[in-house]
C-alpha cells in the first residue's frame, strides 16, 4: 500500500517536476494516428492503379473482380441507346427529316457523348445542335439518365434512304468515384421519299418547309428616273421554317445590253430555338444602267412545297422597270463619235461650199451649176446666158458679159409669137433662132420684167442639147 502511494507520488512528481512528458505523449499520439491514415490511404491509391486483382475464396478458388463495361452494362440492362426518326411517313425531297439518338443510364453520366461523323446517301446531314438534350425520366419506379441528341436530314433524292449505324461514345458512372467509357453503337433506320407533284420533276427551285416568305426590296423604288451610270439594287429574302439556307435555290443575274450585272454579298443563316429550327437568307442583285431607254428586271419565281398542309405554292418577285435618261456627261461619253462624225461632215461641207462658191464667182464650175446659182441669187441676166451657151457650142468660154442681152427688147415680141405658134418643136427652133440673134447684139438697157425673164427660162429649160446647130 505504501509502495503503490509512493509510486502515484513518484509519477504525478514527474510529471510536474518534468511537463515536457506529457507533449512528447501528445505528440506520438498524433503520429501513430496519421501513419494509419496514410497507410490506408496508399492501400486504397494501389487498389484503384490495379482494378484486375484476384482473391482466394475459403475453398481455394479464385474470383476475378472486373469493373464492368459498357456492354456488360447493355446487357444488363443498365445502360440503353435507341433512335427514331420523325417524320414517319413518307417525306417529299429537300423535306426536314429529325433523327433522335437516346442514350439512357440507371446511374448518371460522368461525361458528355460523342456521335462520330457517319454520311447517309442522297441526303444532307446536319448537326444543328452542338450539344445533347439532358434529362431524367422514372420508368417502371426507376429514374433514367438520359442524353438525346437532334440531327437534321434532308434527302435529295427519292427512293428509299438508309440511316447506317452509328457509333456513340459514352462516360457512364457505375459507382461513386469510377466511371466506364466505351462505344455502343445504333440500330439501321430507313424512310421513303417520293415526290409530291410532277412540277417539281424538272426543277431545283423549291423548298419543301412548313412555312417559306418570299420578299423583294428595290434600291431605288420602282418606276423611279435614272441616270446612265446609276446602280439598281435587288434585295431578295427568303425565310423558312425546319429547313437549312444551304438549300434554298439561287437566282441568275438578268442579261441585257442595258444593264451590267454582279452578285452582291449573301448573307445566310440557320437557327434554332427551343427545338425549332428556321434559316433565312437574303440575296443581293446589283445592276449598273449602261444604256438609255427603258430598263426592264424580270420576275422571279420559285415552288414552295406546304408540308403541313401539303400543298404547292408559287412565290413570285414580280417584274420591275425604270426610264433611264442622258446626263451631259453621258450623252457625250455614248455619242462622242457621231458627233465627231458630225463635226467632220460639217466642217467638209463648209470648206466644200466655200469652194464651190469661189469656183462659181471666177465662172470655173460646169453650166449647169452656173446656171442653178444664178437662179437661186435671182440673177437673171446670168442665167439667159447660161442657158444659152448650155444649147449652143458657139461659145466654149463660159464667162458672162454684163452688157451682153440675149432678148433685148423684143421679149414681148417673142412671147406673142410663141403663143401662137402651132406646134412645139417650131417654137423651140424659133426661140433657139431668136436668142441667137439676141447673143449677137449688143443691148446696154436691161428693161424686161422678172416675170418676162422666168417665162422665157421656163422654156429653155425644155430645150434639148443643140450642140449640133
Amino acid at each position: 500500500m505504501l509502495a503503490n502511494k509512493r509510486a502515484q507520488f513518484d509519477d504525478g512528481s514527474l510529471e510536474r517536476l518534468f511537463p515536457i512528458l506529457t507533449s512528447l505523449k501528445t505528440l506520438i499520439k498524433v503520429v501513430v494516428i496519421t501513419l494509419v491514415w496514410l497507410a490506408i490511404l496508399g492501400g486504397l491509391l494501389v487498389i484503384s492503379r490495379f482494378p484486375n486483382l484476384a482473391f482466394a475464396s475459403d475453398d481455394g478458388t479464385v474470383t476475378a473482380i472486373t469493373p464492368s463495361s459498357v456492354n456488360e452494362l447493355q446487357q444488363a440492362e443498365k445502360l440503353k441507346i435507341t433512335t427514331r426518326l420523325a417524320p414517319v411517313k413518307a417525306v417529299s425531297p429537300q423535306q426536314q427529316v429529325d433523327l433522335y439518338i437516346q442514350i439512357s443510364t440507371d446511374t448518371w453520366f460522368a461525361g458528355g457523348s460523342h456521335i462520330s461523323a457517319f454520311d447517309v446517301e442522297d441526303t444532307v446531314v446536319l448537326r444543328r445542335k452542338k450539344l445533347a438534350n439532358n434529362y431524367t425520366e422514372r420508368v417502371d419506379g426507376k429514374t433514367w439518365s438520359v442524353q438525346e441528341w437532334q440531327l437534321t436530314l434532308y434527302p435529295q433524292a427519292i427512293g428509299v434512304i438508309t440511316v447506317p449505324k452509328i457509333a456513340v461514345t459514352v462516360n457512364v458512372a457505375d459507382k461513386p468515384g469510377s466511371s466506364v467509357k466505351g462505344t455502343l453503337y445504333t440500330q439501321p433506320q430507313h424512310f421513303t421519299v417520293l415526290l409530291p407533284d410532277e412540277r417539281l420533276a424538272n426543277t431545283n427551285h423549291y423548298i419543301a418547309a412548313p412555312k417559306v416568305t418570299f420578299e423583294q426590296k428595290m434600291t431605288p423604288e420602282n418606276g423611279s428616273e435614272l441616270h446612265i451610270g446609276d446602280a439598281i439594287t435587288r434585295t431578295l429574302t427568303i425565310k423558312a421554317t425546319d429547313s437549312s439556307a444551304m438549300l434554298f435555290p439561287d437566282f441568275p443575274l438578268a442579261e441585257s445590253e442595258m444593264l451590267y450585272g454582279y452578285r452582291g454579298p449573301v448573307e445566310s443563316r440557320d437557327n434554332h430555338h427551343r427545338g425549332d429550327f428556321s434559316a433565312n437568307k437574303v440575296y443581293q442583285q446589283i445592276y449598273v444602267v449602261q444604256q438609255s431607254g427603258t430598263v426592264n428586271l424580270p420576275e422571279l419565281s420559285l415552288y414552295w412545297w406546304n408540308t403541313k398542309d401539303e400543298e404547292l405554292t408559287v412565290l413570285t418577285a414580280k417584274a420591275l422597270s425604270w426610264q433611264v435618261t442622258h446626263t451631259p456627261l453621258s450623252f457625250v461619253k455614248a455619242f462622242w463619235l457621231y458627233g465627231l462624225l458630225l463635226l467632220v461632215v460639217l466642217a467638209l461641207t463648209v470648206k466644200g461650199g466655200i469652194w464651190t462658191i469661189k469656183r462659181i464667182q471666177k465662172q470655173q464650175c460646169p453650166v449647169a451649176i452656173l446656171f442653178v446659182y444664178s437662179l437661186i441669187t435671182k440673177q437673171y441676166a446670168r442665167a439667159e446666158q447660161y442657158l444659152y451657151w448650155r444649147n449652143s457650142d458657139k461659145n466654149k468660154s463660159v464667162i458672162y458679159t454684163h452688157s451682153l442681152r440675149l432678148l433685148g427688147d423684143s421679149a414681148q415680141g417673142l412671147k406673142k409669137d410663141v403663143r401662137g405658134l402651132q406646134s412645139q418643136e417650131r417654137a423651140k427652133d424659133m426661140l433657139l433662132n431668136r436668142w441667137q440673134q439676141g447673143f449677137a447684139q449688143k443691148n446696154d438697157k436691161d428693161r424686161r420684167t422678172a416675170k418676162t425673164r422666168r417665162f422665157y427660162l421656163m422654156f429653155w429649160r425644155s430645150i434639148p442639147n443643140r450642140s449640133g446647130r
